[in-house]
């Protein structure tokens, strides 16, 4: 066996040392070796500002729904519901349409029908903050946070908008 190994190794030689020898360049060690390379910064860019939002468009209210201080859940206020609204329009309008009036991909929130939750603040709140990963009657998942980046008093923010809007429904 190590006859025909050695003869194996002899006739790979003398078939591929002439294909070799007819190649230009040096074989000791692939590409040219560069000494040193300068970095380039890579230049970041900032996310940009969410959309404003704009009173009227589409089927949108006009003006946030008044929530009522005597019915207000404790720490929610007129002003949160009306910067709610303004964050409402940047996100969640893609699934539950403008003013809350839904669409097939999410359900309707200005009413005083609630699918995944009672409805109560604190439970809104629970739920933009980790999402619905298997509704029951909407095609696709909320992903946590609406799948906005949303800090914890824009999402109480967001909570007490809907809050408000189920409550300006009639309930």
């Amino acid at each position: 066996m190590a006859i025909n190994r050695r003869r194996l190794i002899g006739v790979f030689a003398l078939a591929v040392a002439p294909i070799l020898a007819g190649c230009p360049g040096d074989f000791g060690g692939g590409y040219e070796k560069v000494a040193y390379r300068e970095r380039t910064p890579l230049t970041m860019v900032a996310a940009p500002d969410p959309p404003p939002f704009v009173p009227g468009l589409g089927a949108a209210a006009a003006e946030a729904p008044v929530l009522d201080p005597a019915s207000a859940p404790p720490g929610v206020s007129q002003e949160m519901v009306e910067e709610g609204q303004q964050l409402f329009g940047t996100v969640c309008t893609a699934c539950h349409g403008p003013g809350g009036a839904g669409s097939p991909a999410g359900p309707v929130l200005a009413d005083a029908a609630w699918i995944n939750i009672a409805g109560d603040y604190d439970s809104i709140v629970s739920l933009i903050q980790s999402g619905v990963p298997n509704p029951t009657e909407f095609p696709g998942a909320m992903p946590p946070m609406g799948g906005g980046s949303f800090s914890p008093e824009e999402v109480r923010s967001l909570a007490a908008y809907v809050y408000a809007l189920s409550l300006a429904s009639g309930a």
